[in-house]
């Protein structure tokens, strides 16, 4: 790029704040993951004895003094206190199945017949229950912890350190001089902008529609947009001078090794994906991605222990 960093800011010198360095989440995040799967491993038993709290009770309406709900099937959850079914939650305590009884259920008198009382069955959190799961090696609950910090720590280490890279380049991008080729500028806003713009009319949206409903002319909307990708050229522009410093560059040969990549997994022509495919946008992402890969190495080592 024409465009240059005529002095960079050095975000060595700043002290990253504690907040930013942690990464750990708490145990007791595992042990409310563990009671989740208690729960979704839970079994309904179709029970003979009398109605409890916390049994689920199907009925049928058999007699409804308003008339239009008899022959409707009634749920029942005694113990729960639901808004208008309390006195019915309370009849239907110590009945069977086959039995009937009378009650008031939302302003209404009806008599019902119990059909099905059902008794959900929660797993408690142990062994029995990571033994479930299926998972190699995992037979206990520490083996699960075990397991789920091996699989959750890198990402959480790298959600930290994503936050460290971005706090050190709003600092460079706030510290730094730079040098701005102007019309280099005006040109990677409007192909930025014309990408998003076309990719809107491909995907059957029309750019020119506002949140207000009104709507601008194709020419006033490249305006905007162009407007709104502004922000985005001097994070660019950085970009460029990291991955400069670092020795990497994109080419078009990189993007068509992704595109035949792309096409072998939709299973779709690589000419036609080619026709699709912009160099620019593709380059821009590549050059950020390096970016953020080469500082989260450094930003790891900022990571509590």
């Amino acid at each position: 790029m024409r465009s240059k960093l005529t002095q960079c800011y050095d975000y060595r010198q700043l002290a990253v704040p504690e907040e930013l360095k942690k990464w750990r989440f708490p145990e007791s995040q595992i042990d409310e993951e563990l009671e989740a799967l208690a729960r979704d491993h839970s079994s309904e038993q179709q029970m003979e004895g009398p109605v409890k709290d916390g049994h689920s009770v199907q009925c049928t309406c058999l007699k409804d003094e308003k008339g239009n709900w008899e022959g409707r099937t009634v749920l029942l959850y005694p113990g729960r206190s639901l808004p208008g079914a309390q006195e019915a939650e309370q009849a239907v305590l110590g009945k069977r199945q086959g039995e009937t009884f009378s009650c008031q259920l939302k302003a209404r008198t009806l008599v019902l017949k119990v059909e099905k009382v059902v008794e959900k069955r929660t797993l408690t959190v142990g062994d029995t229950l990571v033994g479930l799961l299926g998972l190699p090696g995992v037979e206990t609950v520490e083996d699960y912890r075990r397991w789920y910090h091996e699989k959750h720590d890198q990402a959480y280490r790298d959600k930290a350190s994503i936050r460290i890279c971005q706090f050190w380049l709003e600092a460079i991008l706030r510290e730094t001089t730079f040098d701005v080729d102007e019309a280099e500028k005006a040109a990677w806003c409007h192909h930025q902008a014309k990408t998003h713009y076309d990719a809107l009319e491909a995907a059957g949206v029309d750019p020119k529609k506002q949140p207000d409903g009104t709507s601008l002319t194709e020419e006033e909307t490249m305006k905007v947009m162009e407007q709104e990708q502004e922000k985005y050229y001097l994070p660019n522009v950085i970009y460029c001078y990291f991955c400069e410093k670092d020795g990497f560059s994109v080419t078009e040969e990189d993007m068509e090794e992704m595109v035949r990549q792309m096409a072998a997994e939709r299973k779709e022509d690589v000419e036609e994906l080619k026709k699709q495919a912009d160099f620019e946008i593709f380059k821009s992402v590549k050059l950020q991605e390096h970016t953020f890969h080469m500082l989260m190495r450094e930003a790891n080592t900022y990571l509590e222990v």
